[in-house]
């Protein structure tokens, strides 16, 4: 057998050492590309890695130099296997660093995954209540896996424990952070403060902002505008007006221009409590201060002067906001309409529901409806419940369902009118969409027959209202008993008033005046006195109506002592 070529092997081995040299670099540069994917601590590892081979490749003895042996095929042979299995050791070593990399690396996305699903996982328990389940796993994460929330994290849970009273663990939960971390921001704070300001203890709400506050350096955390403006709307809900005033007085100069909101919300306060003159005093301010003004706090300012029906002093504020670029809104419409609604201003207010906020583009809402509906039907005649009854309709098809107060006003309206079939008309289309009748329809309807002298009618429903419900309520039973005493049945108005006693109804001052006048009417005195000295020694509200029947009737028998008696007790009673 022919012995092969020295020269042709090695010029092979050559080629193949050099190939795997280029399969190497390849490598190499595929290692560079993907280290950046990996975090600095992988990093770290695979260079660690990398210097334990260096070091390897550095304790390998040099090539034998041996002049002997220079040119002989064996030893060349020798010298190129050492090479090839050196060069495919490199290369393995290097495959298992790449594959410990890229297992840290999916451990790291892992740890990273689970971390954010257990954060949400909290938030989302916080949110809907379930605090014992989100506190279970807060802690899990912290003693087991060695891994602390984040802020964010930590205020969901604060929040829910202030919803629901439970202050002692949201203390804690702001101590365990300021210990460990993460560190309380100021929302941290501010959600502690809205749940004491929620639970009415304004005292610790303002120890707190005490401690936000300190200047000895130990509390980095400093209030914000939105921690003043938690603090003035629970001191100006409690009717401390003035103390809000100092309360924003204190504002830093950083927050001083963003005190709109906390202004306007105290310009409200004054409003409401018929401070007019310091709320006008404080919108001067506020225009001196505030370098945007916005349709919020012009819209405070137009519903302080409608509560006092100032509605020209309104109106110019609305031209004002005009002037500047502010467009009104569905409140400030609301509120021009419920005014002109209160003065009798029908047409107006039908104008400017019907023309100017469909000009302006703003559509009617909810609020809108109601209010024209019952500036409507309070002006009383039947046009104007047509009206209304038209406008209910136009909600329906934009299927804006109103609530029970709405059709009641439309039926009460009709009933006041003594249209019949249109009252029962709007209380047939109330159960077609879903509304249930309440005892205030009831009442409505009883009314009606009251008016119409159909007192059957009115027992009917009564017992309709007993039977399938809703179950009346005194104020059902005042009305039956007065019809049946106006009508002269005493002996039906007295059954009306034991089967109120009887379902345990307690009657009320109105109660006795009905009975009272009724048997006055009749002549029946002595049952009058009996009911008018039970009414005056109880502790039932007593106007001055009872006292005036019976006087009125005493004049007219020419008992003058028994009138004068009355009188004085009536003094009395003031």
């Amino acid at each position: 057998m022919k012995e092969p070529n020295p020269i042709c092997i090695l010029q092979i081995c050559t080629r193949f050492f050099h190939s795997k040299l280029s399969c190497t670099n390849l490598l190499d540069m595929r290692i560079s590309r993907e280290s950046k994917l990996f975090p600095s601590v992988f990093q770290d590892l695979i260079a660690t890695i990398g210097s334990e081979y260096q070091q390897k490749i550095q304790d390998w003895p040099p090539p034998v130099n041996n002049s002997k042996h220079k040119g002989d095929p064996e030893v060349t042979l020798n010298m190129l296997d050492s090479a090839l299995k050196s060069s495919l050791e490199r290369f393995k070593l290097m495959r298992e660093s790449m594959s410990w990399a890229h297992n840290i690396g999916n451990y790291n996305y892992t740890m990273k995954a689970r971390y954010i699903e257990h954060v949400n996982t909290i938030r989302n328990l916080s949110l809907g209540g379930r605090l014992g389940a989100a506190l279970w796993l807060h802690n899990k994460m912290i003693h087991n896996n060695g891994v602390i929330p984040d802020v964010v994290t930590h205020n969901h849970l604060i929040n829910g424990f202030c919803k629901v009273g439970a202050f002692d663990k949201a203390e804690w939960l702001i101590a365990q952070m300021s210990y460990r971390g993460p560190s309380p921001n100021c929302a941290t704070y501010n959600t502690l403060m809205k749940g004491y300001c929620a639970f009415n203890d304004i005292e610790k709400a303002l120890d707190l902002l005490s401690t936000m506050s300190d200047d000895d350096g130990c509390n980095k955390v400093k209030p914000n505008i939105v921690t003043f403006n938690i603090l003035v709307h629970a001191l100006c809900k409690k009717g401390l007006s003035d103390e809000a005033r100092v309360l924003l007085s204190k504002l830093t100069d950083e927050n001083r221009h963003k005190n709109l909101t906390a202004s306007t919300i105290l310009m409200d306060s004054y409003f409401k409590n018929g401070n007019t003159a310091l709320a006008r005093t404080l919108w001067g301010e506020i225009c001196k201060t505030s370098k945007e003004l916005d349709v919020v706090a012009y819209n405070v300012l137009i519903h302080g002067y409608y509560l006092s029906l100032d509605l020209i002093v309104v109106y110019k504020y609305v031209n004002e906001m005009l002037k500047i670029g502010l467009d009104p809104d569905n409140f400030t419409y609301n509120t021009l309409i419920s005014g002109l609604c209160k003065v009798k201003r029908i047409d107006d207010a039908c104008y400017l529901f019907n023309t100017v906020m469909s000009r302006m583009g703003v559509s009617p809402d909810v609020v809108s409806y109601n209010i024209l509906i019952q500036g409507l039907c309070n002006v009383g005649n039947v046009d104007n419940v047509v009206k209304a009854h038209e406008l209910l309709n136009c909600m329906l098809e934009k299927s804006l369902v109103p609530k029970p107060r709405i059709w009641n006003v439309i039926i009460h309206g009709y009933g006041t009118n003594r249209d019949k079939q249109n009252a029962f008309r709007v209380r047939d289309q109330m159960i077609t969409h879903g509304v249930s009748p309440n005892v205030f329809t009831y009442n409505a309807l009883i009314h009606m027959f009251i008016k119409t002298g159909e007192i059957f009618e009115a027992h009917l429903l009564m017992k309709e209202m007993l039977t399938i419900g809703p179950l009346p309520d005194t104020v059902t039973y005042n009305l039956l008993v007065g019809a049946e005493s106006e009508y002269g049945h005493l002996y039906s108005a007295e059954q009306v008033y034991d089967d109120m006693l009887k379902r345990g109804y307690r009657p009320d001052g109105v109660t006795y005046t009905k009975l009272i006048k009724g048997y006055c009417m009749r002549g029946k005195v002595n049952e009058a006195e009996r009911l008018f000295f039970t009414l005056y020694d109880s502790d039932l509200l007593i106007d001055h109506v009872p006292f005036q029947i019976l006087m009125k009737k005493y004049f007219k028998m020419r008992e003058f002592d028994s009138a004068y008696g009355v009188y004085q007790k009536w003094l009395r009673m003031d």
